[in-house]
């Protein structure tokens, strides 16, 4: 079986507490995968760890098959949008042209195919008309569709993003979900934090249910029971936890 994706007893600790404890899966190539569980669960923790943004007390991570460092280009992050500096002064294409260096190799600088692939990118996710816009200057949901261009200008295997549906509009979420279908659909795999129980089964082919230990990992029907869920959440179940069902 090809895995895109496999983790090995991988633990995180912060001052003697573990944040991730022991999280082992496999995930198939050609999966998008929710990563669900309640705040403070260790979600963008594990999404960390796998790309050593952060050091972990123990584990394996391979990518592909290799270790990161051998499979570092294949992999795009989109990282949560508080922790991006939005008065940086950059323009929109630029930022995405960003998307194209681990695949210039060393001492190579982008050119004109560089910022036409940035373009397409651009346009894939309905932004070729802000190109020229600096990033601070675009809504919480425009931003958040330049960095997933940004990922699509890598031509990555492997796409992770923490909490790409915080804080945006609608027309926002149904352009990411749709490219992050499209992504599967071409083989990619995808691992997307998520907080909405309620669109699990809609938008993901598996979902991790995680608090500190991974509690669960397979379709969302099989693992949001009420009974893992409860588990997870320590009896305190928001009120999206239904999958499929709205508050």
């Amino acid at each position: 079986m090809n895995h895109a994706l496999r983790v090995e007893n991988l633990s995180v600790c912060y001052a003697g507490h573990y944040a991730v404890e022991d999280a082992s899966l496999s995930i198939e190539a050609g999966q998008l995968v929710g990563i669900i569980g309640p705040n403070g669960a260790g979600k963008s923790t594990l999404l960390k760890a796998l790309l050593e943004l952060i050091p972990s007390d123990h584990g394996r991570v391979e990518i592909g098959g290799r270790p990161l460092p051998q499979a570092r280009r294949t992999v795009a992050y989109v990282p949560q949008r508080s922790e991006i500096d939005w008065q940086f002064p950059i323009d929109v294409l630029d930022t995405v042209v960003l998307g194209t260096y681990p695949n210039l190799g060393w001492f190579n600088k982008p050119g004109r195919h560089e910022r036409q692939r940035a373009l397409e990118c651009l346009r894939r996710v309905g932004l070729q008309d802000l190109a020229q816009r600096q990033i601070g200057e675009l809504s919480g949901g425009q931003q958040q569709r330049v960095f997933l261009a940004r990922a699509l200008a890598q031509h990555a295997d492997l796409y992770l993003l923490d909490e790409p549906f915080v804080g945006i509009d609608a027309l926002s979420e149904r352009t990411i979900i749709g490219i992050l279908k499209a992504l599967r659909d071409a083989g990619k795999t995808v691992l997307v934090v998520h907080h909405d129980l309620s669109k699990a089964a809609e938008y993901f082919d598996r979902v991790i249910l995680i608090n500190q230990r991974i509690l669960g990992y397979g379709a969302a029907a099989e693992v949001c029971t009420p009974a893992a869920l409860a588990r997870a959440y320590l009896g305190d179940l928001p009120c999206t936890a239904q999958p499929g069902v709205a508050c």
